[in-house]
């Protein structure tokens, strides 16, 4: 499976409430870094970076738009709903080997 469909697989999942299935095509050495107000946060491990999508609030959806598949990078323009709060728009590049998330990085627009 390559980056686009392993990415849409994931984002399908997520964003129909089986956050656990997402979290499922993720490798177990995944890392992640979030870029926030000139800091990042750097995660390590499927329980750390699974975790943060295990926990995100109920009814969460992130949608791919102007979505470039480099091979095995898949970069988008994240849409992140979140009920209740404003919605965020974040740069999101993810790396895919194998069918598996090897790594996310996510950053404000």
């Amino acid at each position: 499976m390559g980056a686009a469909e392993t990415m849409d697989d994931f984002f399908e999942r997520l964003n129909a409430g089986d956050r656990t299935g997402a979290v499922a095509l993720m490798d177990e050495k995944t890392e992640m870094r979030i870029h926030v107000a000139g800091n990042v946060r750097m995660m390590r491990g499927v329980e750390q970076v699974g975790g943060w999508f295990l926990r995100s609030e109920k009814g969460r959806r992130m949608l791919p738009g102007d979505v470039r598949e480099m091979g095995n990078t898949y970069e988008c323009n994240l849409l992140v709903i979140i009920p209740g709060s404003q919605s965020l728009q974040l740069d999101a590049t993810f790396r895919v080997e194998a069918g598996r998330i090897t790594a996310i990085n996510i950053a404000q627009r």
